[in-house]
C-alpha cells in the first residue's frame, strides 16, 4: 500500500506563540502549506484518509477536501494524534505499530492511504517503516510503501 504521510501546516505553537491546545490553529503560512499539499494530492487517487482530531490537522484536511470531489472514507483518530506529555517513546512506538498494523489489515496492497498527523507520530511511523529517522517539517508530504 502507498502511504502518504502529511505533517500539518505551521501552527501558532510552531511559531513559538503561547497557546492552549484548543487554540493551536494554523497560521497564515500553515494554511498556505496546507493549500500546497492539497494541490500535490489533487491528481492522486486516494482510497482513505486518517487524520488526527487536533484542530491544526483538521484544518489541513479541510484544505485538501476543498479541492476534491471523491468519496473516500475519512477517519478522525487519536491513534495519529500528537505525542502526549505522559506518553513515553515506547508507548508512542506501540501506538504507531498498532496503527500501521491496522492499516495493513484494513487496506489492500494497491490502495493509497493519506495520514495527516504530527511530528513525533510521523517520525515514529517512518522509523518503523524505514528503520531510520527523517527530518519532517510542517507541510511535508512523504510517500512510503507499507
Amino acid at each position: 500500500m502507498k502511504l502518504i504521510l502529511i505533517r500539518h501546516g505551521e501552527s501558532a505553537r510552531n511559531r513559538g506563540l503561547p497557546v492552549d491546545s484548543e487554540e493551536n490553529n494554523l497560521t497564515a503560512k500553515g494554511v498556505q502549506q496546507a493549500i500546497e499539499v492539497a494541490a500535490k494530492l489533487a491528481p492522486m487517487n486516494i482510497d482513505a484518509i486518517y487524520c488526527s482530531n487536533a484542530p491544526r490537522c483538521v484544518q489541513t484536511l479541510d484544505e485538501i477536501l476543498r479541492i476534491r470531489e471523491d468519496n473516500m472514507p475519512i477517519h478522525l483518530t487519536s491513534l495519529v494524534g500528537p505525542k502526549l506529555k505522559k506518553e513515553n517513546y515506547e508507548k508512542l512506538k506501540s501506538r504507531m505499530e498498532l496503527f500501521l498494523d491496522d492499516l495493513k489489515y484494513d487496506h489492500k496492497e494497491n490502495e493509497t492511504v493519506v495520514v495527516i498527523s504530527h511530528l513525533k507520530p510521523i517520525s515514529m511511523a517512518l522509523f518503523l517503516i524505514k528503520g531510520k529517522q527523517e527530518v519532517v517539517t510542517n507541510g511535508d508530504l512523504l510517500e512510503v510503501v507499507l
